[in-house]
């Protein structure tokens, strides 16, 4: 963060609808005589320079050029504009907008040598400038550089915060948080799963990491039901070790709103393993009860049935659990 008194700011007077207000005068900061050779390095250095001063800009309009005009962006401050309310107002009445008509203006234009150049229309703000630009939507941006990066790094399946704390150490000045990554993580996931939906992205994945899948469809034979899959390592686990078996459900606690049934083993050194995934339809007993037979299905020696499975207070599971493993002794835990 710089400090306060690397960049003086002027204050003068403003006239905002009859009433005089102190404006800050960020002009002296963005005078530039030099040529840009591409359109993005000028956007880039403008936004540093705002960034600088703790203020972000946006651009406000742009224009490819005609036989009247030439090729041009018109850059102004975030907080330019006037909020326009929806029609229907779901924010709660002490929610306030940051627009507030903020007059500055840049307007970036492209010369008869296809370089770029700006001027500033309007250097004045009449709002006080941030103190810290830390968590700022705008400056928290990556660069596209920084962007590209990311997109090849999440590829080796590297964990989001690493992949932040490496593009810190690269750049120190850069205050991204660890949002910016989730995002890039969400855009190029999709990118990857192209026109196809979830579901079938989903068993797409299953089949080429050669995962032991099972479902059950509607009448139409399309939407799924209920979907249970494993790793098989995981099944070999669950025929060697196969006298623990933990079942923990959460229920739409995911953005599928759906409940996530998960079984875990347990090794005779004590430690967990995963035994299976599945997402069910719904919270009825049919479902569960499915589920645990399919369970049953991947053992190899149907005599070495269970002799004990945990289980939280829920009904429907240990329900299922006498019916699928009867002779099992089922443990609740508190």
């Amino acid at each position: 963060m710089m400090h306060q008194n690397v960049f003086p700011k002027k204050v003068v007077s403003l006239i905002v609808k009859g009433v005089v207000v102190n404006a800050v005068d960020a002009d002296n900061q963005f005078k530039n005589e030099q040529d840009f050779e591409f359109h993005d390095h000028m956007l880039q250095w403008i936004r540093l320079e705002a960034s600088k001063l703790r203020f972000g800009v946006v651009i406000r309009r742009s224009g490819n050029g005609s036989n009247k005009s030439c090729t041009f962006v018109i850059m102004s401050c975030e907080r330019s504009g006037k909020y326009i309310p929806p029609l229907r107002n779901f924010k709660r009445n002490d929610i306030d907008s940051r627009k507030c008509e903020c007059p500055f203006k840049v307007c970036g234009y492209m010369l008869a040598n296809n370089k770029w150049r700006f001027n500033v229309i309007c250097g004045l703000h009449n709002h006080d400038l941030y103190e810290k630009l830390a968590d700022h939507p705008i400056a928290c941006c990556l660069m596209p550089e920084e962007k590209k990066c990311v997109t090849d790094i999440i590829l080796n399946l590297i964990q989001s915060k690493n992949i932040l704390s490496a593009l810190q150490r690269n750049r120190p000045e850069n205050i991204s948080n660890i949002k910016q990554v989730y995002n890039i993580r969400y855009q190029t996931n999709k990118a990857l799963r192209e026109d196809k939906i979830e579901m079938q992205q989903l068993l797409k994945l299953l089949d080429a990491n050669n995962y032991v899948c099972r479902y059950r469809t509607c009448d139409d034979g399309v939407t799924v039901r209920d979907i249970f899959w494993t790793h098989p390592d995981s099944i070999k686990l669950f025929n060697t070790f196969s006298t623990v078996l933990i079942l923990n459900s959460t229920f739409k606690t995911n953005k599928y709103r759906l409940p996530l049934l998960e079984m875990i083993g347990v090794t005779s050194y004590e430690k967990t393993y995963s035994v299976g995934f599945t997402f069910l339809e719904s919270e009825k007993e049919d479902n569960a009860t499915l589920v645990l037979q399919v369970c049953r299905t991947i053992l190899k020696d149907k005599k070495k049935i269970h002799k004990m499975i945990v289980t939280n207070r829920d009904t429907v599971l240990i329900n299922s659990i006498a019916k699928v493993f009867p002779t099992s002794y089922a443990f609740v835990k508190q």
